[in-house]
């Protein structure tokens, strides 16, 4: 995604898989700040890496936008009918896991996956907190 037609691809990708996942963009002005993802089944891919996927540049965390925008994936994922969501995060990683947390997230025991050490979160969607 070095270009603009590399990023136009990435984006008509994304739009090939609008029926099994939701994308969000965090933008402030006309600059992206990060983006979420909630992807809808439970598949394999899924089971690795999750229902929600996000990223927040550094220039623009410590701000409560993770939160936030995990906050508003959780309430997608109510209208979805979803009973709980997946979150998972590189183990070690204590601003993502405090993301998940603050947004009712209950680690897994254990901690590895076969892609290396990855803490497994579940969030029950009617037990957002606010």
């Amino acid at each position: 995604m070095d270009s603009l037609v590399g990023f136009a691809a990435w984006l008509a990708r994304l739009a090939d898989n609008s029926g099994r996942c939701t994308y969000r963009w965090i933008i402030e002005s006309d600059r992206v700040l990060g983006g979420i993802a909630l992807r809808h089944e439970f598949d394999e891919f899924v089971q690795r890496a999750g229902h929600i996927g996000y990223g927040v540049r550094p220039s623009a965390r410590r701000r409560g936008l993770a939160s936030w925008a995990l906050g508003r994936m959780v309430d997608e994922a109510r209208l979805l009918g979803l009973d709980r969501v997946l979150v998972v995060c590189e183990a070690g990683n204590l601003a993502s896991a405090a993301t998940i947390e603050r947004q009712g997230g209950i680690r897994e025991a254990g901690g590895d996956i076969e892609q290396g050490a990855a803490w497994r979160y579940w969030i029950r969607v009617s037990e957002l907190k606010m």
